[in-house]
């Protein structure tokens, strides 16, 4: 098991594809092999923003062909929404011209194709979640001493 979370709250993963198999196999694979990691799923892009509304997420990943609202019309949106929570695209159709736009329009942080790489997904998922955390922890340490520094000048 990959340790993600350290001290601080489970960190949420945001699973968006509209084939129920992918959600549940993804699902129990991040939270077998990552430790601290809570997963929420969505079946449409439209039922993702309203989990990342009602909830902090800490990651999205969705697939880019879905009914309704694809993948990058989401991810799109979601960077409009939250643009601190990084997002990923999977897809079974690769094309340059959507990897392109997804990365410069969506700002992405990583494109899959299926089928998908397990090890690889968790790998990275792994390293984004953790990156996120240490980030976190530096904001919140220098919060801290700006504080201090406030506190003894006054």
């Amino acid at each position: 098991m990959v340790e993600v979370a350290q001290v601080g709250r489970v960190q949420t993963v945001l699973l968006v594809d509209d084939e129920e198999d992918i959600l549940a196999s993804l699902s129990d694979l991040l939270t077998s092999a990552l430790d601290g990691v809570r997963v929420v799923t969505a079946s449409s892009g439209r039922e993702a923003l309203g989990r990342l509304e009602a909830e902090e997420v800490d990651l999205i990943v969705t697939d880019y062909k879905m009914p309704g609202m694809n993948g990058f019309e989401l991810l799109c949106e979601a960077a409009q929404r939250a643009p601190q929570v990084p997002r990923m695209l999977m897809t079974a159709f690769p094309d340059l011209d959507i990897a392109l736009r997804a990365i410069n329009e969506a700002r992405i942080d990583n494109f899959f194709t299926k089928p998908l790489d397990p090890p690889k997904i968790v790998e990275v998922v792994g390293e984004v979640l953790s990156g996120r955390r240490a980030k976190a922890q530096r904001d919140r340490a220098m919060a801290r001493t700006l504080s201090l520094l406030r506190e003894k000048a006054d």
